[in-house]
């Protein structure tokens, strides 16, 4: 692994390339894929990225579908000769982009992305530049340091906080403005291949990117009331949250002088508030014989502690002006649909910090689309888990959740695994029915 300076020297070629062929029935493609196979067998030296852009945009249309990942092509060749099974006819695919908060972020996340994808890294700069002059530091020095650790798993415990106040990366000031900053980027590249997203959600600090995508704020309006208001939270005394096996109904009499901060799932809830309370809410889930985990948040986030915060993003979001949304995003207060009154309040954005995150309403909502389709944006698998859990998911065909972040096993692949994760997932997508501009993916990354 290189250091931020090395990143900008130059990009590199992609270690992967998504291969997509659509056709008007499955024999139609397997024949197609089998010639294309061949003739690449007989041109072992052509490099895969140029193969991928001179092919038609014509090839990856049809009902039915194929699409696979190759690092070169002769594996191109050979997978092309036997290809899977083609999916089809694929439906009409509405996107849901999913945006997870701070927890499973760590040093080195999306580094893949940020050395290989043009688009990306340009976000990832312009996030860096504005955020520099709130923060004075370069978030890209923490983000990519020299030989940063791979993590793996999924932390429930750190969604809403984070695991070792010590290191700078996990302080609030910094993680809250970098995850965003990070998701933003990301989202940006995948409308640059043409994902055009029926709706977004966002949790707790994700909302903010959801917010911007819909454009509801400017991005540099955003970066810079992210970044306050994490350093805000910074200043406040400290609190703590527990995660609790129980359902909303369940744990509400049991908070005793503690706020829910989080409906996760139908048995999932996060509790929040001062120390000493929440000690003794986990000594009441005990003696109840509840599951319970305490989260490494050193603040009570979405809760009442965080009152002293409200005031100040009011007035500095006021001076932003927010706009109603162009696209569509779920609330995490309401747990529904933002209307255009609420986007644009500036008071909304201060009950947001300290309301309950009703993520397991949100679910609901995508999962009453019949045809939603969800892709979590960010690091980790959290929310992906959630929604793949979900009662309300259907069950005819069990539509997956994909994931822009590399699965827990390939954590030895290094910055390649960051992109087949995403390519996999666009892959995944288009199979099910999304619209993707190929020649944009295609041109993306040097040839």
């Amino acid at each position: 692994m290189t250091t931020v300076d090395e990143y900008t020297v130059d990009t590199l070629r992609r270690p992967a390339e998504l291969i997509a062929i659509g056709g008007d029935s499955a024999d139609e493609v397997r024949r197609v894929a089998r010639e294309l196979g061949r003739d690449l067998a007989l041109r072992p030296g052509t490099p895969l990225a140029d193969v991928v852009r001179g092919l038609p945009s014509a090839v990856a249309d049809g009902p039915y579908r194929l699409a696979l990942l190759a690092r070169d092509t002769t594996e191109a060749a050979r997978r092309l000769r036997r290809p899977p099974a083609v999916t089809g006819p694929a439906g009409p695919g509405a996107v849901y982009l999913m945006f997870p908060g701070v927890g499973d972020h760590h040093a080195g996340m999306a580094a893949g992305l940020y050395r290989c994808e043009p688009v990306f890294r340009h976000w990832l700069d312009h996030c860096a530049a504005v955020l520099h002059t709130e923060l004075g530091t370069d978030l890209r020095t923490l983000l990519y340091p020299p030989d940063p650790p791979r993590r793996a798993g999924i932390d429930l415990a750190a969604l809403l906080g984070r695991r070792d106040e010590e290191a700078p990366i996990d302080r609030t000031e910094v993680a809250q403005p970098l995850v965003f900053a990070v998701e933003y980027a990301l989202a940006r590249l995948l409308l640059s291949w043409g994902l055009r997203p029926a709706g977004l959600l966002g949790y707790s600090v994700g909302e903010y990117v959801a917010a911007t995508l819909a454009g509801v704020l400017d991005l540099d309006d955003a970066l810079t009331l992210v970044a306050r208001r994490a350093r805000l939270i910074q200043e406040l005394p400290p609190g703590a949250m527990t995660v609790a096996m129980l359902g909303e109904d369940e744990l509400r009499p049991l908070l005793d002088g503690v706020a829910l901060a989080a409906v996760d799932g139908p048995r999932l809830c996060v509790a929040a508030g001062p120390v000493p309370a929440v000690a003794r809410l986990e000594e009441r889930l005990a003696a109840a014989g509840v599951a319970g985990l305490r989260a490494t948040a050193r603040h009570a986030f979405h809760s009442p502690m965080l009152d002293p915060v409200a005031g100040p993003l009011t007035e500095l979001v006021r001076g932003f002006r927010p706009r109603p949304p162009a696209i569509p995003f779920l609330s995490n207060v309401t747990g529904t649909w933002i209307t255009a009154a609420e986007a644009a309040d500036p008071g909304y954005w201060a009950r947001h910090a300290v309301a309950t995150v009703r993520c397991h309403d949100n679910l609901a909502a995508v999962w009453a689309d019949p045809d939603a389709l969800a892709l979590e944006v960010g690091p980790g698998h959290m929310l992906g888990s959630l929604a793949v859990q979900h009662p309300a998911r259907p069950r005819a065909g069990d539509p997956p959740v994909w994931g822009t972040a590399p699965a827990t096993d390939t954590a030895g692949e290094g910055d390649a695994a960051d992109v087949t994760a995403l390519l996999t997932a666009v892959g995944g997508l288009w199979q099910a029915g999304a619209r993707i501009d190929w020649p944009g993916l295609w041109s993306g990354g040097r040839r």
